[in-house]
């Protein structure tokens, strides 16, 4: 279900890839999502964008996929 928010109320927009479906990740999907993200965000033109945060996500070790994990996200110095 779509929700609908007033642009001026919006703070923040957070999106999660399904990592399963590496191959549907290219260029142009990319694009287009930060598209849709833009314009619900600010105006269609400028988008006030202020800060891009991307994660990586990888597969998980063996033992923690028998356990039913499907990706992991590694946060290193």
């Amino acid at each position: 279900m779509a929700t609908t928010t007033k642009r001026a109320s919006v703070r923040s927009i957070s999106m999660s890839l399904n990592p399963n479906s590496p191959k549907k990740q290219n260029l142009d999907i990319i694009n287009r999502l930060v598209a849709l993200t833009v314009g619900r965000a600010g105006c269609d033109g400028c988008g006030r964008i202020a800060f891009i945060d991307v994660h990586f996500l990888g597969d998980p070790d063996p033992e923690a996929e028998k356990l039913g994990a499907i990706s992991v996200d590694i946060n290193a110095r």
